[in-house]
């Protein structure tokens, strides 16, 4: 069995008794050199007008990373999934800016372009092998998104979704042609001007886009429902997790925040004042701990997962966390048949995947596991692992 994961935005490949095998796109490697010979040919209209003054940088002093060119053009895969046989798969790679669709043959180590443009998102995707086609979540320009159909070869055949909602993370049911499961969460816009104003918890639908016919499978306003799966005997499974409380419904949470302002704005200013014994002391003003690094010092950042924003920083201090990179009420379920109780099967999940024989492969950010028949197996330990699929 292997599994590819996607950690820190890189693609991995691990099969049993082998290393983990990274892969790289030659398109990413290609529009890199680009940038970087087109920085190298007409720097000299980007070149600042003046020396920097001062002993602040600018660029350390606004945030802004030096040498914006093709060195920091940033490389991501954002989704991978299986093709018509063990050594084909797809994947969704963003490049800056630019997203695209790729095939990639590991025997031969070939990378086929399907498609790449600007402007465009994935929501998630998947290969239906009996049907030849990929099917896609694409997200639109007024912030909602529904699944289209494309051949083989990358050329759109239409979107078999539509309505003011947000349809992601489609998935083919094993032994019918052309059913998919998917989440879809409500929009709510405002009355005048039409903006996205708020998204509603995700239900799980399934579709037969040969005939339309559409069936709501998973409704609880209190959970959201996401990357749905169903396996060859027809049970479902999903992360479950709380569905998020609209503004009006978080008005408790107003006393805590007055109550933690004070110890919030005392970490500001030592903040701000650390930064500057930083920068002309060139030593921290907090010593515990051991000397720091500039790893440490680093903004975590955020990683957008599932459509919830996960806060870096908050994995090793909140409790909810222990150390994984979603909290514990993200649990995976499944539900034999309609009605029946959901049976927890892992909690802090991040993603998961099952392939036909019922084998089961998640991650809770860090570690990747697989379940057979209830047995737990490692398979690697890597950072912020955002996706996993079986392959």
């Amino acid at each position: 069995m292997r599994t590819l994961s996607i950690a820190n935005g890189e693609l991995w490949l691990h099969a049993e008794g082998a290393a983990p095998k990274q892969i790289e796109s030659p398109f990413a490697k290609e529009l890199i050199e680009r940038a970087l010979q087109s920085r190298r040919t007409t720097g000299w209209k980007h070149a600042p007008r003046e020396e920097q003054t001062g002993m602040i940088p600018s660029a350390s002093l606004w945030g802004q990373r030096s040498g914006a060119d093709g060195n920091n053009m940033q490389v991501r895969f954002l989704h991978a999934c299986r093709a018509d046989d063990d050594n084909t798969l797809y994947y969704v790679l963003a490049v800056g800016e630019t997203r695209g669709v790729f095939r990639r043959h590991l025997a031969e180590d070939r990378e086929v372009r399907l498609f790449h443009r600007t402007g465009w998102d994935c929501e998630g995707f998947s290969y239906n092998a009996s049907d030849k086609r990929l099917i896609v979540a694409s997200r639109n320009a007024d912030g909602s998104a529904h699944v289209e159909v494309y051949d083989e070869d990358g050329n759109r055949r239409g979107a078999v979704t539509d309505g003011d909602c947000v349809d992601a993370a489609p998935a083919l049911v094993p032994g019918r042609a052309k059913t998919i499961v998917y989440q879809s969460s409500g929009v709510a816009r405002h009355p005048q001007t039409g903006q996205m104003m708020a998204v509603g918890h995700a239900c799980v639908c399934m579709l037969d886009y040969g005939n339309g016919q559409l069936e709501i499978l998973l409704d609880d306003k209190r959970h959201d429902f996401v990357a749905p799966r169903m396996d060859t005997q027809g049970r479902l499974y999903a992360i479950r997790r709380p569905a998020e409380k609209p503004p009006r419904e978080r008005a408790g949470l107003a006393l805590t925040d007055t109550l933690l302002m004070p110890f919030r704005l005392l970490k500001a200013v030592f903040g701000y004042l650390n930064f500057f014994s930083m920068v002309y002391g060139k030593e921290p003003l907090r010593s515990s701990g051991g000397p720091r690094t500039p790893a440490l010092d680093q903004d975590l950042g955020k990683l957008w997962l599932h459509g919830r924003m996960i806060e870096l920083s908050k994995v090793k201090g909140d409790p909810q966390y222990g150390g994984n990179l979603v909290p514990r009420d993200w649990e995976l379920i499944r539900i034999d048949s309609a009605g029946a109780t959901p049976e927890v099967l892992a909690q802090h999940v991040a993603s998961f995947d099952l392939d036909a024989s019922g084998r089961l492969v998640y991650t809770n950010g860090f570690d990747i596991f697989t379940l057979d028949r209830g047995t737990r197996s490692g398979v690697a330990r890597q950072q912020q692992v955002a996706g996993v699929s079986l392959i």
